[in-house]
């Protein structure tokens, strides 16, 4: 059975960083672990190695190490291990290597996304952060719009195409057909809707009807 693990404070001056580290950081994560650092100090131990021949070894959180001392820290907590050199070196793989993956729908439902990027998650992590737009937009489904946002015609919706070869028999439809002009909501470009309901259709069939 293993030993209890016990939490130690050294001086951090004490520790070495190995030659071997591999791993490196960002500007950006290294600012985060300040941040951390600045906000709740330390909370996350380092390891330190107490083998005879690798007394004082920061096996793990040497980034960490460096920012606090960069900040002014002179002590950290530390659980202290005793691992010859090529467990060393695994345990130090491993506690950067096994990383958690995070649970994406969870972390948009139990935290703000501005939250979530101010502390250093990317658009890739957590998604895109939406606009008051696109909020507002993906929010309407097919049962509170007017017509289905894609409507598949082939799956639920019969159609009638009306073709025009010509300018003069699309003037006159659209004259008929009362087809509107819409500008863009994304730009200066002005359309015209060419999708009616057939309540629309039959409301101008009725108005053309009775004014003959």
């Amino acid at each position: 059975m293993s030993e209890e693990l016990k939490i130690i404070y050294r001086q951090l001056s004490e520790l070495i960083e190995p030659d071997y580290n591999p791993r490196k950081i960002s500007a950006k994560q290294r600012e985060e672990i300040k941040k951390s650092l600045m906000n709740f100090g330390f909370v996350q131990p380092l390891v330190v190695n107490m083998h005879p021949e690798r007394e004082n070894i920061v096996i793990g959180g040497n980034q960490r190490k460096k920012i606090a001392e960069a900040m002014g820290h002179e002590t950290a907590p530390c659980i202290e291990v005793n691992l010859d050199l090529e467990k060393e070196k695994e345990l130090n793989l491993r506690l950067n290597k096994n990383q958690a993956e995070f649970d994406v729908d969870l972390l948009n439902e139990f935290f703000d996304r501005e939250f979530l990027f101010d502390i250093g998650f990317t658009e890739k992590e957590v998604g895109k952060l939406e606009s008051e737009f696109d909020q507002k937009f993906n929010a309407i489904t097919n049962d509170e719009a007017e017509m289905p946002i894609v409507p598949k015609f082939n799956e639920k919706y019969n159609s009638i195409i009306i073709f025009c070869n010509n300018e003069l028999d699309f003037n006159w439809i659209r004259n008929v057909l009362k087809l509107q002009r819409h500008k863009d909501y994304k730009n200066s470009r002005v359309g015209e809707a060419h999708v009616l309901t057939v309540q629309n259709f039959q409301e101008i069939w009725e108005e053309a009807v009775n004014h003959e």
